[in-house]
């Protein structure tokens, strides 16, 4: 039996549209187990994380933690010991006090370079008078028995002069002896030395160089 037309397209209508709708449950069901596609991303976890420097809750009041897993390690107190004050007196016994020459021998009427060095040999900075009023250079006789000149003599001051030395600092200070005889109060009568070995010693307060020799010919 023939069927109108209509009937014959709405049917045709419901098998595609049963077609098209089993063409979607298909694709749902396959994204959905490949994972392929926006739907599935995981974030599971980001938003549950803790930073890990997160302090535990506090315990209840009057209660004590029994656990000592979780404290935080003691950090041991660490002390540094303050520099060295510079400006502290340097004792006698980190000072250096010795005499050079500017040669072994010089020729009678020449002026003899003569130069105290002063030398800070501890381990720390501190300070010392080396004012010109404590210094002093001594010609003797080779048996320093005889003093035959001192750069005191005809010298006098009492100023201060305080340096601070850092360990190891050198200072020298030098004069020309002009090759005459000196004593205390500077007497204008002063006589030449003749030729010979003689002692020169060096002083910075009550310290004591040991004595170098210097040969006039």
């Amino acid at each position: 039996m023939n069927e109108p037309a209509s009937v014959y397209w709405r049917r045709r209508m419901v098998a595609i549209g049963g077609v098209v709708v089993a063409l979607v449950v298909l694709g749902w069901a396959v994204g959905g187990f490949f994972g392929g596609g926006t739907q599935v991303e995981d974030n599971a976890g980001t938003w549950e994380s803790q930073p890990a420097s997160s302090p535990p809750p506090p315990p209840p009041p009057g209660a004590t933690s029994s656990s000592s897993a979780t404290s935080a390690p003691a950090v041991a107190a660490t002390t540094t010991s303050p520099p060295p004050d510079p400006n502290l007196p340097c004792p006698d016994r980190s000072m250096q006090v010795t005499m050079e020459t500017g040669a072994p021998r010089y020729k009678v009427g020449q002026r003899p370079l003569l130069r105290l060095v002063i030398i800070n040999a501890g381990p720390v900075p501190c300070t010392r008078d080396i004012s010109r009023a404590l210094r002093e250079i001594v010609v003797t006789s080779p048996d320093g028995v005889n003093r035959i000149w001192s750069s005191k003599d005809c010298y006098r001051s009492n100023e201060p002069d305080l340096r601070i030395m850092q360990p190891g600092e050198r200072r020298q200070f030098e004069v020309k002896w002009a090759g005459r005889t000196s004593a205390p109060g500077c007497p204008a009568k002063r006589t030449a030395v003749q030729a010979g070995t003689y002692s020169v010693i060096g002083k910075l307060g009550s310290l004591t160089s040991a004595a170098v020799p210097l040969t006039l010919v």
